[in-house]
């Protein structure tokens, strides 16, 4: 679930550039600074990039049940530990859809703080994702403001407060889940792009080390650090291999059972409880960090008067759009972002708000903070920017995880989302959702839903799972880490995932957000 913090990045990098800070690669001949610079191989073929990474592009199996299939190639970057033989780490940051490769680049320092510097730290994109195959965009060749605008609509909350927008929306995913559907058709593989598959190949690449090592490939065990969509991926390997298990560390939990059904209904347990964290923060940090304090008496005065901006937009939502603004001037100045005429409305600003508790920092509490403040006093111009439907990009970004999130997400779902083709059942779904949890149901529901419906791509025989663990034991114990307060992946999964894998143990931390990596 990575992905959900796409808002609150791009007012970061906003906020960021105003106060002046700005970080440029410089380019090295001798270096690669893209995959397509390398060639696949069968093997583990090693070459600098990215300054003081080692990356390589595997050629594995589409099926390793039936290798005759054909192959496809997974990309994969290294950091490597301070000697020769450090033990391998492999990470995964979320997702489905987040890119490991991304991860080890840019957040190495980060969990090296949690796990220690004498690892290596190795990043696996799985299939479908950013560097990795097959291609999970559907819009090859189409221009990004139209994918863009595309995928803000179909993917965007659903709005439980008019029948006539929800049958829109309903139908906008459908007409989502058949166009790619098309797309994937032309050369067959994308029901190749799932969790079991990128599970097969990480225990590929641990044989193929232990092999370079001089080691029997049978030996190998898998050490891994994985978050949130991390937990699936994590979680799949260990009941496909259990005895092929040196270290597990999976921090903020899904409950496995619950994502392969195509539901997603359990992560939403502690989202509004996570919400209410965010008010707390406000409180105690009072007026003079928080702006939007204003001198409460409580908490739950702060909550209160979030609901009833809420419900205030729910009557009378708001219409942006001024090109002349320091807003819309500021953004295509350093972002290569132009700002359209928009209508905002109060599912821009729960979706905002789910960004914002989604990884709980500073900077994440004081844009929310600044967005509250700014719908209160009506400053209409910036709240522009916190929504995808206002913005026209000038530039094609390389990877949008959107896309490999549906793709990866519906196959694992092995058509178990069908029943959402039928209006009457997508409606009874999001509203249970939304009922579920005010703050985070809307923003689940739109994952998979109808899209999963009609997106006719299924994994093959060999790659099939229902996400309930047969497994007596490990060869090493899981650690399964969890908030008190997490959105989207609550305590409630990290005690029943515990209790699926004998011999785990579970770490609970006093705090609210997603991953402790920066606890």
């Amino acid at each position: 679930m990575r992905s959900y913090i796409h808002n609150v990045k791009t007012v970061i990098a906003v906020v960021g550039l105003v106060h002046g800070f700005c970080v440029a690669a410089v380019p090295n001949d001798s270096m690669v600074y893209n995959f397509s610079e390398l060639t696949a191989s069968p093997v583990l073929a090693w070459t600098s990039c990215y300054e003081n990474f080692t990356c390589a592009l595997l050629e594995v199996p589409l099926d390793y049940a039936v290798p005759s299939l054909g192959t496809l190639n997974v990309a994969i970057i290294k950091k490597s530990g301070p000697t020769h033989d450090a033990q391998e780490v492999l990470v995964n940051p979320g997702g489905p859809g987040g890119s490991s490769v991304a991860m080890v680049l840019s957040d190495h320092a980060a969990i090296e703080a949690k796990i220690g510097t004498n690892y290596s730290l190795v990043g696996i994109d799985p299939r479908g994702v950013n560097n990795s195959e097959p291609t999970s965009d559907c819009f090859v060749g189409y221009p990004f403001q139209t994918r863009n605008a595309f995928l803000s609509d179909a993917l965007g909350l659903a709005d439980v407060t008019s029948e006539a927008v929800l049958k829109r929306q309903h139908q906008s995913a459908l007409a989502y889940g058949k166009w790619c559907t098309g797309l994937y058709s032309v050369n067959g593989t994308a029901g190749y792009a799932n969790t079991v598959a990128t599970a097969q190949d990480m225990l590929r690449y641990i044989e193929l080390r232990a092999q370079d090592r001089g080691q029997p490939s049978q030996d190998a065990k898998l050490w891994y650090y994985g978050i949130s969509y991390g937990s699936i991926l994590g979680a799949t390997y260990a009941s496909l291999y259990p005895t092929r298990i040196g270290r597990m560390i999976i921090d903020g939990v899904l409950d496995l059972e619950d994502y392969y059904d195509g539901g997603w209904e359990a992560a939403i347990d502690d989202t509004d409880k996570a919400v209410s964290y965010f008010f707390k923060y406000c409180f105690e940090a009072g007026p003079a960090l928080c702006l939007f304090h204003q001198d409460a008496t409580s908490w739950q005065q702060l909550e209160k008067r979030y609901q009833s901006l809420l419900s205030d937009l729910i009557s009378s939502p708001i219409g942006l759009g001024d090109p002349t603004s320091n807003t819309s001037i500021l953004f295509a100045q350093t972002q290569g972002v132009l700002l359209s005429p928009y209508v905002l409305t109060w599912t821009d600003i729960v979706s905002q708000m789910f960004a914002s508790v989604y990884l709980i920092s500073p900077i994440n509490v004081y844009v929310m903070d600044l967005v509250l403040v700014a719908l209160q006093t009506q400053d209409v111009e910036s709240l522009a920017v916190i929504t995808e439907k206002s913005q026209i990009s000038t530039f094609r970004p390389q990877y949008d995880d959107r896309m490999a999130r549906t793709l990866v997400s519906c196959v694992d779902t092995d058509g178990r989302s069908n029943k959402y083709t039928d209006f009457g059942e997508y409606k009874k779904f999001v509203n249970y959702m939304y009922n579920r949890s005010n703050s985070g149901g809307l923003s689940v529901a739109a994952i998979n839903g109808p899209i999963c419906s009609r997106l006719d791509v299924r994994p093959p025989v060999s790659q099939k799972f229902d996400g309930i663990p047969r497994v007596n034991g490990t060869s090493a114990p899981i650690l399964f880490v969890s908030s008190i307060a997490d959105p989207i992946t609550p305590l409630s999964s990290a005690k029943k995932m515990h209790g699926l894998f004998p011999g785990s143990g579970l770490l609970t931390f006093n705090n609210s957000g997603v991953s402790n990596l920066t606890a």
